[in-house]
This record gives structure tokens, C-alpha cells and sequence, in this order.
């Protein structure tokens, strides 16, 4: 099981939460909005009731924000359930992952069975991903993200049409709304799938939420499959009006193209390898395996978090994630790192 874990690990054996400044998990520094503070605060009573098992008011605004129909919705309690979800229902015998990725990718397949096998992207090229020789592997599905998780990497349309000509293919776009891109959802058909986090960009991981993208039938039998209040009475209401707070993901892009420049050119000056970051997180290299574990207990020592990528197919211990976070967080870690290395 510690092939799976994650950043975000921020208890004590007993559970107890310790305070860490955390920059193991890639949650928007910003925080929760006034607009999902107030909805809180407004239906916290509500959580005597079920939650609304068609979750009219979210998909409405899900419908509204992102231009889908609402027969193409399936609810998530968090993107990671969608990875077992599709495995189950789908039963693909043979499963392609570009690594390194998001852990839940795998053991999702392996959960229902599925033969998983790794496309290595390598370093020295910034871990792009060579679509020509994915196409000559043979599989039945093909999981990327999009950007990816941990490396940044943003595969393009068209790369993505061209492998849905003979795979099918699951695009996990959970940190897309950091970024003025246009999404695969946009490009929807019975060999592309597109799931969606709202819980980064939004910073509200602990409701967990999430949503998916497939064609009609598809839809319909993955929504079948799936828990009928996969998604909680409070998770559905602060999704219905965070997704229509313009300004707040405004503010976020804004803070994201300041901040993911600012940090990248003072990691640069360290004694570190720094992959181009894409998103709300950085991906760096150290010297030797021994140096980054000198590191991270000299960090955790100042009560700071980052994410260990050792488990991650395809790195090994000199890797490190770091979250970006605001200015001054980001200064604390800078100023770690430089009496560290």
C-alpha cells in the first residue's frame, strides 16, 4: 500500500492533525471563497437530509459553467472514483499508462483486473509523451492527466484525437480550471473520457468532488454503476455556487501566472534540476538520493511538508513535488531550502 500513498499526510499515528505548512498536496493557496464559506455556514443544518439523489442544482450549474448536457454528467465524490468506476463497469483487459502519474490510475485497473502496463517518458526529454510509438503498443485503454500529475506535461488535442483512433482514452483534467485552456470535454465521443476535480481549484478536498465527461449511453451505464449520493448534501451546494464564482477563479489564474514564474526562477537558483512547471505545482531533481532524504528530514524538522515521489512509476528518491502556495509560504520554503542545500 505505500506504493499508493499521497501528498496531504499531514496526521500523527493517532490521527491527529499536525501543523505542517503543506506543500505535499496541490490545493489553491487561496483557500475557500467567502461564496463557500457563506453556503457552509447557510446548509450546514441541512446535513439531517439526505442529499438530493439527482443532484439537480449541481449538474444545473455544472451544465451552465463547463456547456455540458446534462445526460453526459456522471457525479463524483472526488475524481479518484472515476479511475474505479470506469475500470469496473468497463473491464478493460489492458490498461496503457504514460508514468510518471497519479498513482489511483493503477491501482484503479488493478482493482478490476486489468493487465496494466507502464509507457516510460523519460527526463532528459521533460517527460513529453511520445504519442507515435504509444500507438504502436497494444491496449485497450490509455489513462493520461492533463496537465500531468507529477511532471506538469500538457498533452495536446490533437495527440489526444489521434490516440482515441484506436484506444479508448480517459483524459484526467482535475487541474485544468488553473489554466486558460481549452478542455477535452469539448471533444467528447465513445472513445474519449474526461474527468474533472473541483476540489484544487476550489480547495476543498475534504468534501471531495468531482465530475466526469462520456458519451450519452456511456454515461448512463457508469451513473448506474456508481453509489446513488456518491456526492454529500454540503459537497453539492458548495459545488452549485463555487462554480459560478467568475472572480474567484479569476484571482487564481492571476496568482498562478505571478507566482509559478516567481517560484520557478528562485528554485532555479538552487542546486536543483527544475521541470517546467505548467500548473500549481513544481516537480524538481537533486543530487543523489541521499541529499533528498537529508532534505526532507531537515524540512519536516521545520514543521515543512513536500511530497516524497519516490513511489511514483518512473522516479525514484531524488524526486521531489512541491505545491506552489502564496508568496510568503513560498519564501519560508526558499529560504529552508537554500540553508538546507
Amino acid at each position: 500500500m505505500e506504493k499508493f500513498q499521497h501528498g496531504g499526510q499531514i496526521y500523527d499515528k493517532f490521527g491527529k492533525p499536525i501543523n505542517f505548512l503543506d506543500f505535499s498536496a496541490n490545493i489553491n493557496p487561496l483557500g475557500l471563497s467567502e461564496k463557500i464559506l457563506q453556503t457552509l455556514q447557510k446548509n450546514f443544518r441541512g446535513i439531517i437530509n439526505y442529499p438530493d439523489s439527482n443532484a439537480t442544482e449541481l449538474k444545473s450549474a455544472l451544465s451552465r459553467k463547463y456547456k455540458i448536457s446534462a445526460e453526459n454528467l456522471i457525479l463524483l465524490n472526488g475524481a479518484a472514483e472515476f479511475f474505479y468506476l470506469y475500470c469496473n463497469v468497463f473491464r478493460p483487459k489492458k490498461i496503457l499508462i504514460p508514468v510518471p502519474s497519479f498513482s489511483e490510475y493503477e491501482r484503479a485497473a488493478k482493482s478490476s483486473g486489468a493487465e496494466v502496463e507502464f509507457f516510460l517518458t523519460r527526463a532528459e526529454e521533460n517527460f513529453k509523451i511520445d504519442v507515435e510509438k504509444i500507438l504502436k503498443r497494444n491496449a485497450d485503454c490509455v489513462i493520461i492527466g492533463r496537465p500531468n500529475n507529477p511532471t506538469g506535461n500538457l498533452i495536446s488535442i490533437e495527440e489526444i484525437l489521434k490516440l482515441a483512433e484506436k484506444f479508448s482514452v480517459v483524459i484526467d483534467e482535475s487541474f485544468i480550471d488553473f489554466l486558460p485552456i481549452e478542455s477535452a470535454r469539448n471533444f467528447l465521443s465513445e472513445k474519449i473520457f474526461v474527468v474533472q476535480s473541483l476540489t484544487k481549484i476550489f480547495a476543498i478536498p475534504g468534501l471531495r468532488l468531482g465530475f466526469a465527461v462520456a458519451e450519452k449511453n456511456f454515461a448512463e451505464r457508469l451513473n448506474f454503476a456508481k453509489d446513488v449520493w456518491n456526492v454529500n448534501f454540503l459537497a453539492q451546494k458548495v459545488g452549485a455556487v463555487a462554480l459560478s464564482d467568475e472572480k474567484f477563479l479569476k484571482d487564481t489564474r492571476i496568482w498562478l501566472e505571478g507566482e509559478k514564474k516567481y517560484f520557478a526562477e528562485k528554485l532555479s537558483e538552487l542546486p536543483i534540476k527544475i521541470f517546467p512547471p505548467s500548473v500549481n505545482f513544481i516537480l524538481i531533481r537533486l543530487k543523489s538520493k541521499e541529499l533528498a532524504a537529508f532534505t526532507l528530514k531537515k524540512l519536516q524538522e521545520k514543521k515543512i511538508l513536500v511530497r516524497n515521489c519516490a513511489n511514483f512509476a518512473g522516479l525514484d528518491e531524488r524526486y521531489l513535488r512541491l505545491a506552489i502556495r502564496t508568496r510568503t509560504e513560498n519564501n519560508l520554503l526558499l529560504e529552508a531550502l537554500r540553508e538546507i542545500l
